[in-house]
C-alpha cells in the first residue's frame, strides 16, 4: 500500500511547477483529479514533440493522473467543484494570485465546506508582496531571483539554467508544504493554507550564496561549470577529447588525487595547502589539472583510477546517454505512460524510493476531460453531468483535432 492512498487531490495546476507537485503525490497513491479549462487544458498538451495529439511536455509530468474539464465560468461547474472540495483532501493550483477568488473559490469558502482541506497555490512570486501580480515563467524567475546572474562562464552572459530549476524547486517545495499541512490535518482536523513561491524556493537554494554575502563576503559571480568554494572543481578535459567533472573538496581528498596524477609534490606547495588555499589559487591550480589529464588519461583510465580511492566524479552524460544508463534503468526510471488507445511514452519514472512502496513501470495517462463524467457521476446525479457536459465534450474534441491539424 502506497503512502497516500485514499488522499484525494483536486488538481488545477498546469505547465510544470505545479503539475510536478501533484505528479509526486500521486506517486505516493494520491488520487489526482486534474482539473482542465475546456475546450485545450493544460497547455502543455500542445508543445513541440507531439505524435498522435499527444505530447511528451504533457504526459512526462501528468502520468497517472484523470482528467476532468472544469469551466470556472460556468455556475454550475463551480457548484459542482464546491461539491467535490466536501469530501478532497487538498486542492492544488499554479494560476496567477487571486484568479480562483475571481470565481467565489476562496480559502474561506472552502474551509466552510471542508475545515481539514489544505489548499495549496504555487506561483511566481507569492499571494503577497509588491511582486504577486506579476506574471512569471521559469526563465523570468531565474532572471529576477539572481539565479542567472551566477549561471554562465565568467566572462560571458548570464544564462538561465538548462533545466527549469525554478519550477522544478517550487513543485518540490509544494510537495513538501502540502504533505507537511496534510499530516497538520491529519491530526487535528484543521488544514491549512500553503504560499509557496518560484522565487522563494530559489531564495533557498541560493542559501550559502546569500548568506555568506550578508556576512560581508564576496559576491558569488559567475565561474562557469566550477565550484566557487572548492577546487579542483569542475570540467576537465582529458586525453581521448572525453570530459569528466571532478569534485575534489577535502585536504584528504586533494591528497588521493594528487596520488592517483602523480604529482605528490602539489602537497607540499603552500598555495594547495588546503581548501582555502586551494580556491584562492584556482586560477593556477585547475589548468595544471588538465594539463596532466591531457597528457596521462583517457577519460575510461581516469574515471577506474577515481573509483578505486572512492573519489568524486561524474561522466558528462548526454540525454542519450542517461536514458541507458545502468543505474537509471535498475532503479526503473524509465518507464511507460499508456494512454486509453494504447500509445505509450517513455517518460520519467517516480524519483521516491520507498519501503513497502512497489515501483509502476506502467501508468494511466488519458487525454483532456477523459475521466470527466465517470469522476463527477461521483458527485452529482449522472444524468445532471450530461446535461451540463455532453456538449462541452463534444466541443473540446472538435477543438483539440483542429488545435493539432
Amino acid at each position: 500500500m502506497k503512502p497516500l492512498e485514499g488522499i484525494k487531490i483536486l488538481d488545477f495546476t498546469q505547465f510544470f511547477a505545479g503539475p510536478l507537485c501533484t505528479m509526486l503525490l500521486q506517486d505516493m497513491g494520491a488520487d489526482v483529479i486534474k482539473l482542465e479549462n475546456p475546450p485545450y487544458g493544460d497547455g502543455t498538451r500542445y508543445s513541440p514533440s507531439t505524435r498522435n495529439e499527444k505530447s511528451t511536455n504533457y504526459t512526462s509530468r501528468n502520468r497517472g493522473k484523470k482528467s476532468v474539464l472544469m469551466n470556472l465560468k460556468d455556475e454550475r461547474q463551480v457548484a459542482i467543484f464546491l461539491e467535490m472540495v466536501k469530501t478532497a483532501d487538498v486542492v492544488i493550483e499554479n494560476f496567477k494570485p487571486g484568479t480562483l477568488e475571481k470565481y467565489g473559490i476562496t480559502y474561506e469558502k472552502m474551509k466552510e465546506l471542508n475545515p481539514a482541506i489544505v489548499y495549496t497555490s504555487i506561483s511566481g512570486y507569492g499571494q503577497t508582496g509588491p511582486y504577486k501580480s506579476h506574471a512569471a515563467f521559469d526563465g523570468a524567475v531565474q532572471a529576477e531571483s539572481g539565479l542567472m546572474s551566477i549561471t554562465g562562464e565568467a566572462d560571458g552572459r548570464p544564462l538561465r539554467c538548462g533545466a527549469s530549476i525554478a519550477d522544478a524547486t517550487a513543485g518540490l517545495i509544494g510537495a513538501i508544504g502540502t504533505l507537511g499541512a496534510l499530516m497538520g490535518a491529519k491530526m487535528t482536523g484543521q488544514g491549512r493554507r500553503v504560499d509557496v513561491s518560484m522565487m522563494d524556493s530559489i531564495a533557498c537554494i541560493l542559501e550559502n550564496s546569500i548568506s555568506s554575502f550578508l556576512e560581508g563576503g564576496p559576491m558569488q559571480t559567475r565561474s562557469g561549470n566550477g565550484l566557487w568554494t572548492a577546487s579542483p572543481f569542475n570540467s576537465f578535459e582529458c586525453k581521448d577529447g572525453q570530459s569528466i567533472y571532478l569534485g575534489i573538496s577535502t585536504d584528504a581528498q586533494f591528497a588521493k588525487f594528487c596520488g592517483i596524477l602523480g604529482k605528490e609534490e602539489w602537497l607540499e606547495d603552500e598555495r594547495f595547502a588546503t581548501n582555502i588555499h586551494r580556491v584562492s589559487n584556482k586560477a593556477v591550480l585547475e589548468p595544471m589539472v588538465e594539463e596532466v589529464l591531457k597528457e596521462k588519461f583517457t577519460l575510461d583510465e581516469l574515471c577506474e583510477a577515481l573509483e578505486k580511492e572512492r573519489l568524486v566524479f561524474g561522466r558528462i552524460n548526454d540525454i542519450a546517454q542517461l536514458v541507458q544508463h545502468p543505474q537509471i534503468l535498475a532503479r526503473n526510471m524509465i518507464v511507460n505512460a499508456v494512454y486509453p488507445d494504447g500509445d505509450t511514452f517513455k517518460v520519467p519514472g517516480a524519483p521516491i524510493k520507498m519501503s513497502d512502496m512497489e515501483d509502476e513501470t506502467e501508468y494511466r495517462t488519458v487525454t483532456v476531460g477523459y475521466d470527466t463524467i465517470e469522476v463527477l457521476s461521483q458527485y452529482v446525479d449522472e444524468a445532471k453531468v450530461h446535461e451540463i457536459y455532453d456538449d462541452v465534450i463534444k466541443e473540446t474534441a472538435a477543438a483539440v483535432a483542429k488545435k493539432y491539424s
